[in-house]
């Protein structure tokens, strides 16, 4: 026989989404670390732009860039899921979903950092120069949940006193 849960109890369906999210990101963090440190150990052309970055000075620019371009989209993907699934309990979702994007940027910088540099002879490993650019990923993902749940709002708003 089971037993009732405790008014106010979350069940454990409503515990699905929030681990998902948290627990997602930090799986997909890890994926991004391999394509960051596929993309940046020798940035391509189309990625570093004309003329082709060669200076050592430019090379870390170059990979904050690309970091910011997977995390932030990253973030975008998973502000859409907050926004599609958040249901009856948004902010437990949306903390849920901040906490796995900060772990997923940092878990991209850690693999990416683990993995061989592009050359035997070289000491460096591929990593961040400017480390607020871990933020760029839980910083989209409120933006887009801020942005879209703002704008609902005012949309509900002006049709209810319209």
């Amino acid at each position: 026989m089971r037993r009732a849960a405790a008014p106010g109890a979350p069940r454990s369906g409503d515990l699905r989404l929030p681990f998902a999210l948290l627990l997602g990101q930090a799986l997909t963090g890890a994926l991004l670390g391999v394509a960051w440190w596929a993309l940046a150990r020798r940035p391509a052309a189309w990625l570093v732009g004309e003329p082709v970055v060669v200076s050592s000075a430019q090379l870390p620019i170059a990979r904050d860039g690309s970091f910011a371009v997977l995390t932030a989209t990253a973030g975008l993907v998973a502000g859409l899921v907050v926004l599609r699934r958040a249901g009856e309990r948004p902010l437990q979702v949306l903390g849920a979903a901040l906490a796995g994007a900060l772990s997923g940027s940092l878990l991209t910088v850690a693999t990416a950092g683990a993995l061989p540099p592009s050359d035997p002879a070289a000491a460096a490993h591929v990593s961040l120069y400017a480390w607020a650019v871990v933020l760029v990923q839980p910083l989209v993902l409120t933006c887009v949940v801020a942005v879209v749940s703002l704008s609902s709002a005012l949309v509900g708003w002006t049709r209810a006193t319209g």
